[in-house]
């Protein structure tokens, strides 16, 4: 997966009209934090009571805010 955002991430990145690529995810999956960040995306911060997983709960929650900028 890393790979694959990696790829993605770099090709819309290098189109002249982008400037910023943006992606959250819960503060509690960590294993999609760590691709994010293996694939060069910086955390920028927390979002708090960002995002409902009606999977998870009714009520909106936390995620880590990440973004690949030129």
């Amino acid at each position: 997966m890393t790979e694959a955002l990696r790829a993605a991430a770099r090709w819309a990145i290098s189109e002249p009209e982008m400037w910023r690529i943006g992606a959250v995810c819960d503060t509690e999956n960590l294993a999609s934090a760590r691709v994010m960040e293996k694939a060069g995306l910086a955390r920028e911060g927390i979002l708090r009571r960002w995002l409902v997983h009606p999977n998870v709960s009714p009520e909106p929650r936390n995620c880590f805010s990440y973004a690949l900028t030129r």
